[in-house]
């Protein structure tokens, strides 16, 4: 009765609480809503409390509620490691369970066996799900579980299984052999008899577990179904240790235990008979006993060999599965780390060669980055030696208010519909910049459209702006945003207004979503628009605005591409300062605390005097913040050096029509830069329009492919410097060794 009453007591406070808290917040609305809209909401019900929805019933459990969410905040937090913790948990649970269901003695190493298996699946597990929760979601809440259920059902529980039984049996010394006829005997019956429970958990916890809790939920069933699975092994077992010893033939067998009394029997009676000596028996007596000895003696022995070399066995498959393990485990630090040289030397031929098609790689390296990001098996940058050892920060730099660790970017064109933007990341750039996107999809130019140079590392491309449409890739960014902040127990409105909670919240931008980090997110007009009506321009891209900015840390403009018949006429001042005045006024309203900067990519074709001026005039007169000085060129002159001869095929690929980029335009975008730089401080210091206003930034991109290139672009004027094909020639390690370039050179100058 006294807890019954403290309980209750317990959900009357928590009942006036939420009470209390509904009042204030209507109170505060209601301040704040004009008078008709107040007399319509007086109208509104006022809440009792039988009307007030309470907790869920397991936010209602005291301790056990305490204890879950404790569990949620570690899964959000670490979830690898909580994931590992739970798995040995729950495999060291099942074992005991099904030792005990085994009806024989407790075996520690069975035991130690078994969290082998669930310490090595837990993390792939976990992925597994999390993949699995966040596809396959349709329109129809029912279509999506079944899907999952069915997906999972053949794809997951058959690897596992197989897995499961076939470590049992290779940690028990047996060879492959015999660890195969164990698949084979034990998956086809676990797999059937897995339809009876794991279809319905499935679509239990992806309908009403939250997603950090479906791990334990699935744990907790999993003990039972482990158990099964254990038991079912240890089955398994018995039945291949009957099956080594021979079944006896009961005619022979019959025929032996008579044979045996008879001569027992003459024996007994020749004795009474011929009534032999005392000695003779004697004798007779220590030859058997001595018999008996040899017989008993051997058979010790034989049976000690045996257990030997069982237990030689197993420690022999001990070591080879952690000589394996370790093995495993340094080829995948060695293929994930950027500065592998396998990244460099062996991948771009081995695609180039693979892919003749430049196009047909591009979509293949991307589509296995963000393959492999899902399974935490992509390239990625670790901290060097002599990262650490340097004091300070040398690369650091200051762009829009943010702290970047670095100065290099990855261009827009490698992730033109934002699918691999965090993979990128992970390569240590410090901006990323996806598209270029327009407002509706767009198929782009006929194919082929993409040509490579390898002798001068270059590459031509006509792709024509092919996108799947703004709302294809806002919809993509929103559920990136989405994922993120569930992982951090918040919302999407906590993060896009600054209410921040928690480690690896406080400081992120809404683009990037890590700190230090800036995602540019390119638009552009539809090739179908007609480039003349400038108002029509205009709504192109502040359509692409409105989707687009919540979720971007820099809207870039690109009125540059050379593969858009008259985009690049958009250049002209009086256009240009019309665009980007409606860009910066669509950016400003969106509905998020920290609004998007807006820069916009000029090319690197128009470049005498006047076009230079006139793209400065548009940009302090619209407001924008910065400029992307270089895109590809349509220009073919100077292109391939002085003693570097090409094939026919490279010949016939720089007569294509398109944009071409590579380390050929490393010294035109380096006198740009320069230009443009001298020109929008001349601006701001002519302009009274431009007093107090913040100095314009500006990227440099084309043609960047190493350490002093960049150092070279950034001191003539740029803040970040951004490479492209160069990523396509050098691999995932350019942006790592590019750092590395920067940092060497830069220590030698110190000294």
């Amino acid at each position: 009765m006294a807890a019954c009453s403290v309980y209750q007591a317990m959900l009357r406070r928590r009942v006036h609480y939420a009470l209390r808290q509904f009042r204030q917040r209507r109170a505060q609305s209601t301040k704040d809503t004009p008078p008709a809209a107040r007399t319509a909401r007086a109208e509104d019900q006022i809440p009792t409390p039988n009307n007030v929805p309470t907790l869920p019933f397991w936010q209602r459990l005291g301790p056990l509620t305490r204890a879950a969410q404790a569990f949620g905040r570690a899964q959000r937090k670490r979830p690898l490691t909580t994931q590992l913790c739970s798995s040995l948990v729950i495999y060291f649970c099942s074992d005991i369970s099904a030792q005990t269901m085994g009806g024989r003695d407790y075996d520690p190493v069975r035991t130690a066996r078994s969290l082998v298996i669930g310490a090595i699946s837990s993390a792939p597990s976990y992925k597994w799900f999390v993949w699995l929760s966040t596809s396959f979601n349709y329109p129809s809440r029912i279509l999506s579980l079944g899907t999952k259920v069915v997906v999972n059902q053949l794809c997951f529980t058959p690897i596992f299984n197989s897995y499961f039984f076939g470590m049992q049996a290779l940690l028990a010394g047996d060879n492959l052999g015999e660890v195969w006829d164990r698949i084979r005997r034990t998956v086809p019956t676990s797999w059937v008899n897995s339809w009876k429970i794991w279809p319905a958990v499935t679509a239990f916890s992806f309908t009403f577990v939250p997603l950090e809790y479906r791990s334990i939920f699935a744990g907790v069933i999993a003990v039972g179904w482990q158990t099964y699975l254990s038991f079912l092994n240890r089955m398994a077992e018995d039945e291949a240790a009957r099956s080594a010893k021979p079944a006896p033939d009961a005619p022979k067998h019959l025929l032996l235990t008579m044979a045996a009394a008879f001569l027992r029997a003459r024996n007994v009676l020749s004795s009474a008979v011929h009534r032999r000596p005392a000695s003779t028996s004697t004798s007779t007596s220590t030859s058997t006993s001595t018999s008996t000895s040899t017989s008993t003696s051997s058979s010790s022995s034989s049976s000690s060999s045996t257990s030997e070399s069982v237990l030689l066995a197993r420690i022999r498959a001990l070591l080879y599965s952690s000589v394996g393990a370790v093995s495993l485990y340094v080829i995948y630090y060695y293929v994930t780390d950027t500065r592998a040289s396998v990244h460099r030397w062996i991948v771009p031929p081995l695609l180039r060669l693979v892919y003749p098609d430049a196009e047909d790689a591009h979509h293949a390296g991307t589509k296995a980055l963000k393959t492999l990001y899902t399974l935490n098996l992509h390239p990625r940058e670790r901290p060097s030696r002599a990262a650490a050892e340097t004091p300070g920060n040398p690369l650091s730099v200051n762009v829009f208010g943010t702290e970047l660790a670095n100065p290099i970017g990855i261009s827009a064109g490698l992730d033109k519909d934002a699918e691999v933007p965090d993979a990128l990341f992970a390569l240590g750039a410090s901006v990323v910049e996806v598209g270029g996107c327009t407002p509706l999809p767009q198929a782009g130019n006929p194919r082929p459209r993409v040509f490579r140079v390898p002798s001068i590392d270059g590459m031509i491309n006509r792709y024509g702006l092919n996108s799947r449409g703004a709302d294809a890739m806002g919809a993509r960014l929103r559920d990136r945003l989405r994922r993120f902040v569930r992982s951090l127990g918040l919302t999407e409105r906590d993060l896009l207004d600054g209410e921040q909670q928690g480690e690896g919240a406080v400081g992120v931008p809404p683009g990037s979503l890590q700190p230090g980090r800036l995602l540019l997110v390119q638009i552009a007009k539809n090739k179908a628009t007609n480039e003349k009506d400038v108002d029509v321009v205009i709504r192109d891209y502040v359509y692409c605005v409105s989707r687009l900015a919540p979720y971007a840390d820099v809207v870039v403009v690109n009125v540059s591409s050379p593969n858009t018949p008259g985009l690049r006429d958009l250049q002209a001042t009086e256009p240009l300062t019309k665009i980007l005045a409606a860009v910066v006024g669509e950016a400003k309203k969106t509905d998020r605390w920290q609004k998007p900067r807006v820069m916009v990519k000029v090319s690197p074709d128009e470049d005498d005097e006047s076009q230079v001026r006139g793209v400065v005039e548009a940009v302090w007169t619209s407001g924008v913040d910065g400029v992307i000085v270089g895109n590809t060129t349509k220009r073919r002159a100077g292109l391939v050096p002085q003693g570097v001869q090409i094939s026919a095929k490279e010949q016939r690929a720089l007569l294509e029509d398109g944009g071409f980029s590579g380390p050929a335009m490393f010294d035109q975008t380096l006198r740009l830069v320069g230009r443009y730089r001298k020109a929008l401080d001349g601006y701001s210091l002519q302009s009274a329009s431009a007093d107090g206003g913040d100095p314009k930034v500006i990227f440099a991109t084309g043609g960047i492919t190493d350490g002093d290139q960049a150092l070279r672009v950034l001191n003539a004027g740029a803040s970040v410097a951004m490479v492209y094909t160069g990523l396509t020639y050098g691999g995932p390690g350019t942006i790592t060794r590019i750092k590395r370039e920067m940092r060497q050179k830069l220590a030698i100058q110190d000294t």
